[in-house]
């Protein structure tokens, strides 16, 4: 059997570039405008707790086995 072959060019979503295009219009879109803000502040909120858990001490911290070993025997 040969190898697999990607069939599209297609660039993964890292590497692709977006831009915004205005049109000015007698009414704003105010559906599309929500989702647009909706969907950058997601983004930004994800960007920014992904940053905070890099840095965080977690909750849970698990004592080494011996530790817990001297604990019980405590008992």
């Amino acid at each position: 059997m040969s190898r697999y072959a990607k069939k599209t060019d297609r660039r993964p979503y890292e590497e692709r570039s977006f831009s915004v295009r205005a049109v000015h219009r007698e009414r704003a879109d105010l559906h599309k405008l929500t989702e647009v803000l909706i969907r950058l502040t997601l983004h930004e909120t994800g960007e920014s707790r992904a940053a905070r858990e890099a840095t965080r001490v977690p909750d849970t911290y698990r004592a080494a086995t011996d530790g817990l070993a001297a604990s019980e025997a405590a008992r």
